[in-house]
């Protein structure tokens, strides 16, 4: 019971508690403040009075102008759109209509003739044969720059081999790089130069697509 009464004193005894119990005052004087402070803004706050403006009609006077100065003439009216009159003239129902003759064949334009076009020669995916290599030149050395860097890469080339075993030079091109541009160019450049014997099919020469590959390795 002791402890109870100690807590309870200990209570009242706080700020907070001190400060709910005198809430009630604190807020009627906040509330009367306020009250009056709005009055006073209200009582103390100057009229205004808006300002109204009129618009004055004004009259315009014609003015006479100085005999230098010429006024064109208003311009002419649109004139209607004629009605359409039949002809009271007769026209005679027998009408000739002179021959005419075809201008001489020299006259006459040629047709001009278009040549015929040599049908691009196909080169196959597939053949019985495929093309051996003839005379394939030594590959290239790397340059020693990319050497340094341990380099272990592949070009891939595809080859545009014609009937004579020729490598075509517009078409033969670089299927997929080995990450490097001047490999694939130096690639490319040896490729142009290889020769071929040519595929075949049904023991026939044939064009062809293949695609081989160009080592690049770091010894």
């Amino acid at each position: 019971m002791d402890t109870f009464e100690t807590f309870a004193s200990v209570i009242k005894t706080s700020e907070n508690f001190k400060f709910k119990q005198k809430y009630g005052k604190y807020f009627w004087a906040a509330l009367l403040i306020s009250f009056f402070s709005h009055v006073f803004f209200i009582l103390a706050m100057p009229a205004i009075n808006p300002e109204t403006t009129i618009h004055e009609e004004t009259t315009m006077e014609a003015l006479d102008l100085p005999p230098e100065v010429v006024i064109p003439p208003p311009p002419k009216p649109l004139a209607k759109p004629s009605i359409p009159m039949e002809a009271e003239e007769e026209i005679d129902e027998d009408i000739t209509i002179e021959e005419t003759t075809p201008p001489p064949p020299d006259l006459i334009p040629e047709i001009p003739q278009v040549e015929e076009k040599v049908a691009a020669e196909e080169f196959l995916l597939v053949a019985e044969v495929w093309p051996k290599f003839k005379n394939r030149p030594p590959v290239p050395r790397m340059p020693s720059y990319i050497a340094r860097a341990r380099v272990d890469t592949v070009t891939r080339v595809e080859f545009y081999v014609t009937k004579n075993g020729d490598v075509d030079q517009n078409r033969t091109k670089v299927a997929v790089s080995s990450g490097y541009p001047e490999l694939d160019e130096l690639a490319l450049e040896w490729a142009k130069k290889v020769k071929f014997h040519p595929a075949l099919n049904r023991g026939e020469p044939v064009a062809v697509r293949v695609a081989l590959p160009v080592r690049w390795k770091t010894r």
